[in-house]
């Protein structure tokens, strides 16, 4: 049975971390993926900076459970040297704000060029996943779009062949990109990290709720549940209303079937959807604020 504790990418309510600090404890969630902080990149924040948000964060009970850098989310024919002094700087961060965890991603591709590129991607992720095991930190593996690891079996290739490597799951990831979610759930399940909280419908390459798309949110949730006795953090990333750091991380148009007036809004409706998807699932809250069944 697993113990499912909310988190999430806090940008997506506001921009500074304070307004960040502020969704997230009137939503009742304790921990924040930090991706975005005043306009910066994670990555681009310095000690100072990184320091700074750590005693806020610590100030109001709120834990980092993953870092979200964007580490890995470049073109396989990129200079790697350069993106790897990248990842070691991640790994730094992850140290100061005290997680084990580094979400990245396997170098963008292109569909045709997915076999002349394997051997590289599987070179780099290698040496990345090392360097973090080296120092006590996991990576953590999103199934990303136009990435080596954007399909059900890329993920299961990557977890078999670098067995140090976590995965993420994403089911509006999988979706949007016309695969299929069951086949993406048991891949991550080789080795399961956490789970990405947003849900997407393919044919109108739109993003919803929880609950609301083809996602099969709820039945991954009960497959995880049997899976594991683990605290599995279940990571908000609503994308239902565009924000400052979208254009930085995604290039989908971003297309909602709902209209909101501020980010704050939306953030606040994705996370209420999660919450009535877990209640109506036999999911109940415990006093360690984890969601169990």
């Amino acid at each position: 049975m697993a113990r499912f504790v909310l988190s999430a990418f806090a940008d997506e309510a506001g921009s500074s971390i304070d307004e960040q600090i502020a969704a997230l404890r009137e939503n009742e969630i304790d921990y924040i993926e930090p991706r975005n902080i005043g306009g910066k990149g994670i990555l681009e924040l310095s000690d100072e900076e990184i320091l700074e948000v750590k005693k806020k964060l610590d100030d109001a009970g709120i834990k980092v459970g993953s870092l979200g850098s964007p580490i890995g989310k470049y073109p396989i024919d990129g200079e790697f040297a350069p993106h790897f002094e990248k990842t070691k700087r991640a790994v730094e961060i992850c140290k100061l704000l005290e997680t084990k965890n580094i979400r990245m991603f396997s170098f963008f591709t292109s569909q045709d060029k997915l076999a002349e590129v394997k051997d590289e991607v599987i070179s780099r992720l290698r040496e990345m996943v090392a360097y973090g095991k080296k120092n006590g930190i996991r990576f953590c593996h999103e199934n990303e779009s136009a990435i080596y690891g954007q399909m059900p079996a890329e993920v299961k290739e990557l977890l078999t062949e670098i067995p140090d490597m976590y995965g993420i799951f994403d089911a509006a990831n999988y979706r949007m990109n016309g695969a299929d979610v069951d086949a993406g759930i048991d891949a991550t399940l080789t080795r399961l990290a956490y789970l990405h909280i947003k849900d997407a419908i393919y044919g109108e390459q739109m993003i919803v709720p929880a609950g609301e798309g083809e996602g099969k949110i709820a039945e991954v949730l009960n497959k995880v549940n049997d899976a594991t006795d683990e605290v599995i953090y279940l990571t908000l990333e609503p994308h239902l209303k565009l924000f400052d750091a979208y254009k930085d991380i995604d290039e989908h148009e971003l297309k909602n079937k709902y209209v909101f007036k501020t980010n704050r809004e939306a953030f606040d409706f994705a996370a209420n959807a999660l919450k009535k998807l877990l209640k109506e699932n036999g999911y109940e809250r415990n006093g360690n604020n984890e969601w169990i069944r």
